[in-house]
């Protein structure tokens, strides 16, 4: 222990040499997991190495190093059974929000309409060449190699007119992007 408390990193791998292996079959048998287990270790050995200064072990090293490897294992149970009610929680709240966005709200229809309206509008403020593309491309679902051989134009021009179109959507409903 005189040797670890100076940080000799001799003495502190002869105790990880001497112990790892006992510690990770010990946090196994907790939680059949050998990841999880083999992780667990590791920490113990961290946490061991970092409070290596403060330590004042009065009874034997092992029996230490056990019952920190058995606090570490209660303490992953701990924090699973904390993980589980997060997770439970969030798909309470995904199911009342899909729950509720079946719903039709009058508010939602309304700015649906307004947002549709808005579309035309600005598909009709494109050039006749742009609006033909961007409706192949977004509505016919047609890929930039199928438009470009459909309309006898380069892939290239459809990258550039596809998006010279999405710069003036963004820029038009801008407005909107926070609402869905």
């Amino acid at each position: 222990m005189n040797r670890l408390k100076k940080g000799e990193h001799t003495a502190y791998e002869t105790l990880f040499r001497l112990y790892f292996d006992r510690l990770f079959y010990f946090a196994k048998s907790y939680l059949e997991d050998e990841d999880e287990a083999k992780e667990i270790t590791q920490n113990v050995f961290f946490k061991f190495w970092k409070s290596r200064n403060s330590l004042s072990i009065d009874s034997n090293l092992n029996a230490y190093l056990f019952r920190m490897t058995k606090n570490e294992c209660l303490d992953y149970f701990k924090h699973q059974k904390v993980r589980a009610n997060y997770q439970d929680n969030i798909k309470k709240e995904r199911a009342a929000l899909n729950q509720s966005s079946l719903q039709d709200h009058p508010d939602l229809l309304l700015i649906e309409t307004e947002l549709e309206a808005k579309v035309s509008q600005i598909l009709d403020e494109l050039p006749p060449r742009c609006k033909q593309i961007f409706i192949k491309s977004r509505f016919e679902g047609l890929k930039y190699k199928e438009i470009a051989n459909e309309m006898n134009i380069s892939i290239k021009t459809v990258e550039h007119q596809i998006a010279k179109a999405l710069r003036l959507f963004r820029r038009e409903l801008q407005e909107y992007m926070g609402l869905f």
